[in-house]
């Protein structure tokens, strides 16, 4: 039977304060996963963000399938439309199309893509906002990506200029832009990094990526992957947390670490929590309904 909200309306025993749990928890899929689930109304209120992840080799009519059938189930599909992977200028213009008429998405998630080399003239996202198919492809707006962590191909005032640009394009073309950042296991580094964004005049919505209940061995894989080892380890310094591990990763002392620095005005423009459903997605949603009240999309909606 679909997800009714009101199934956990009144929870006294929730771990998160309510302004990281109104303002709602996005998840991402794969397509490959998106098969094995029969009905996404069955895991998440209606209005969830999904993103539709991109990974090399991924058929497009595939993705845009898993859009349907997210918008299909009353849920916001988010596509990641991976630059590196852009063929041509009318290959842009293509996904473009198909996102919106064929996938029913209004929102789409811009990355560069783990491609070494450009597949045609897009080397980044900025090079796709330069196109000039963004704003006349009848979309409502856009994520982009943050590093709390850096990023191991561009330094901080790179990463601090690119995110300044897209946050005037978005302005000069009347769309909404987010952050979606990449995961972390400590709050320490995503709030030094959300409040230097604030300082240097990016006030864009930042969704704090965080990754979903999981075992430790899957989560010390993805993040040796992903380069956020900074805040592993420090994690991992802590014995507490060592225990913790040893039986199995929740977000919860994260997002509470994130919801005490948002009441004392410490967490800038933080305002939502993005998941990465690394134990499962099923497992992810039902965390996500049971702590966060009701995943819905942006904080900003």
């Amino acid at each position: 039977m679909p997800y009714d909200s009101t199934q956990q309306a009144g929870r006294e025993d929730a771990k998160v304060a309510r302004p990281l749990g109104s303002a709602g928890v996005s998840l991402e899929i794969t397509p490959g996963v998106a098969a094995k689930i029969p009905s996404f109304a069955d895991l998440l209120p209606s209005g969830a963000a999904v993103y539709v992840t991109s990974l090399p080799g991924t058929d497009r009519a595939e993705a845009m399938a898993v859009s349907r059938r997210l918008a299909r189930d009353g849920l916001r599909p988010v596509p990641h439309l991976a630059a590196r992977g852009l063929k041509s200028r009318a290959d842009l213009a293509d996904w473009l199309d198909r996102a919106v008429s064929e996938g029913g998405a209004r929102d789409i998630m811009l990355i560069a893509g783990s491609n070494d080399r450009p597949a045609g003239p897009y080397r980044d996202t900025l090079a796709v906002l330069d196109s000039g198919l963004v704003e006349t492809a009848g979309l409502r707006g856009f994520g982009v990506a943050g590093h709390p962590e850096g990023h191991p191909n561009a330094g901080p005032a790179i990463l601090l200029e690119a995110l300044r640009r897209k946050q005037a394009f978005a302005a000069a073309h009347g769309l909404e832009a987010w952050i979606v950042s990449q995961f972390a296991f400590s709050a320490t580094p995503i709030l030094s990094w959300a409040l230097a964004l604030t300082d240097a005049g990016v006030t864009l919505p930042i969704r704090v990526g965080l990754p979903g209940p999981a075992k430790p061995a899957t989560l010390i894989t993805y993040a040796r992957q992903c380069g956020v080892g900074n805040s592993l380890r420090v994690l991992t310094r802590r014995p507490d947390v060592v225990a913790g591990l040893l039986r199995a990763w929740t977000p919860d002392s994260i997002v509470g670490d994130l919801e005490r620095a948002r009441d004392r005005g410490a967490a800038g423009m933080v305002s939502g929590v993005h998941l990465f459903p690394f134990g499962g997605f099923a497992r992810t949603a039902a965390w996500a309904v049971a702590h966060l009240n009701r995943p819905n999309e942006r904080a900003e909606t």
